[in-house]
């Protein structure tokens, strides 16, 4: 428990560790308090902070309540911006500001390439170097190339609020869904493949999927809101494969063995 830091944080949003960074530091999103906080793998240590804590804005110093993360091999770093912003913002691998993109849309039907309302989740290709963004509003996902040039879309169904985008190593886009209670599975041109959940507070079902994330071994974890809980599913050795979400992409350490 990082109890040292409850001064700076007001409400953390959604945590992650860099898989191309072999110092595995640890990323704190808190969308209340407008930043972004890079820590040190044991907590000790505030190493970064993007956004001004506690001042919103719309520049290439200030968010307003900003959501997740992703990285590109070379730690080029996108924040999606998120919950009163409706942009993506680009930062270099040191932190620094690159660009920013996105405008505001009209919910739930604006169907317009670079336009958001909630802008939730964002996940990116680190071969195509394309970078998947939620509307969530909007019920849709939109791609774009690693600058922003908007390169295609595609809708998640109605009833259907896209929260977070999860992308596995064998190239599939995962989507945890709050309408629906399910996580749903596309290709990477938005064809629906397969999906699984249900709503109810019981173990194994879920209510407002807000955060997932896949471990090497194939273990998903997954945050509810309204459950107040984590919980963890394992795979069954009898699982058909293409109902499995998947490892992530790996992280350095692995990928140095892997090539040793």
């Amino acid at each position: 428990s990082w109890t040292q830091w409850d001064s700076i944080m007001r409400r953390p949003h959604s945590v992650f560790i860099n898989p191309y960074d072999p110092e595995k530091h640890v990323w704190v999103v808190d969308d209340r308090q407008h930043a972004v906080y890079k820590f040190t793998n044991d907590g000790k240590q505030l190493v970064q902070t993007l956004g001004v804590r506690g001042v919103p804005g719309t520049d290439g110093e200030h968010f307003n309540r900003p959501t997740f993360m992703a990285w590109l091999p070379d730690s080029t770093l996108y924040v999606s911006d998120g919950y009163a912003n409706t942009r993506v913002v680009k930062f270099d691998k040191d932190g620094k500001f690159l660009m920013a993109w996105g405008e505001k849309g009209t919910p739930p039907n604006d169907t317009r390439p670079g336009t958001f309302d909630a802008v939730h989740g964002v996940v990116v290709d680190p071969d195509t170097r394309r970078v998947y963004v939620t509307d969530r509003s909007s019920a849709r996902i939109q791609v774009f190339d690693e600058n922003g040039t908007f390169l295609d879309q595609f809708s998640t169904g109605g009833p259907s609020t896209p929260q977070v985008l999860f992308m596995s190593a064998d190239k599939h886009l995962w989507v945890a869904d709050n309408s629906t209670s399910k996580i749903v599975k596309y290709d990477l041109n938005g064809r629906y493949l397969y999906s699984w959940g249900s709503q109810g507070q019981w173990p194994g079902a879920m209510w407002n999927p807000h955060g997932m994330s896949v471990d090497q071994e194939g273990n998903m974890y997954l945050a509810e809101v309204n459950n107040g809980r984590a919980q963890k599913f394992v795979p069954r050795p009898d699982a058909p494969r293409d109902h499995l979400i998947g490892p992530p992409v790996r992280p350095v350490a692995n990928q140095t063995r892997g090539s040793a």
